[in-house]
């Protein structure tokens, strides 16, 4: 009968395992979030500035490359929240709560007049270019609808569950 090698290697001298430190992690997570946000939020400016609406060019082409970069923007919202409850800082949680149900219904209006876009943007092409422009067309709405929606049931949910929280230890 033989016996197996031992995989493990004895720890070195005066190196001790790492110990568990869950509110460190999530402060960090909440700084990366910040990072995320801010990134993908001056993406969303510099997309949106300077202004042009009434032109149904611009109006088409900053919302459909702006909605292509909400997913940064919402991981950076997202670690934001989830760093908020995991620390129990209800003030973080809050502002998020409000600036999601508000970002969602930014979304929600830049999607309208997106879609105002659209029969424009359909008579402008033809041929190969159409078949682009419907995927464009396809692709920035059901972001929109899709983010939008997830962004005021966010918001709304964190707010409820302060609400809730609030109830449970003041009555």
């Amino acid at each position: 009968m033989t016996h197996g090698k031992l995989l493990v290697e004895e720890r070195a001298k005066g190196v001790q395992p790492l110990s568990e430190a869950p509110a460190e992690g999530w402060k960090w997570i909440g700084w990366l979030g910040v990072l995320l946000a801010v990134v993908g939020l001056g993406d969303f400016v510099l997309a949106w500035y300077p202004l042009r609406f009434g032109v149904a060019e611009w109006e088409f082409g900053t919302v459909a490359s702006t909605f292509a970069g909400l997913p940064l923007v919402t991981m950076g919202f997202a670690a934001l929240l989830a760093s908020g409850l995991a620390r129990g800082r209800g003030w973080l949680v809050r502002l998020m709560g409000w600036w999601l149900v508000l970002f969602g219904v930014v979304v929600l209006a830049a999607l309208v007049v997106f879609l105002t876009d659209v029969p424009i943007a359909l008579r402008a092409v033809t041929g190969d270019a159409a078949l682009g422009i419907k995927k464009a067309i396809a692709k920035t709405t059901m972001l929109g609808v899709v983010f939008s929606a997830a962004y005021v049931v966010s918001g709304a949910s964190a707010l409820r569950y302060l609400g809730r929280h609030r109830k449970a230890t003041h009555g």
